[in-house]
């Protein structure tokens, strides 16, 4: 997962050539905008700094 601020820098190219040049072979990739849901469910595990978490 690149986080938004890795995309608005325009780090996905420099993290997938990483992946890369450590043989490592990306046979799928999906970009999407995660939802409320899907970011609660996500981070159920650290619920308590999940207010935070969402805003960034």
């Amino acid at each position: 997962m690149i986080k938004p601020d890795g995309v608005q820098r325009g780090l996905i190219g420099k993290v997938l050539q990483r992946f890369e040049q450590k043989g490592f072979k990306l046979v799928a990739m999906k970009i999407m905008w995660a939802s409320k849901e899907l970011l609660e469910e996500h981070y159920e595990t650290l619920r308590p700094f999940f207010p935070g978490l969402v805003e960034y």
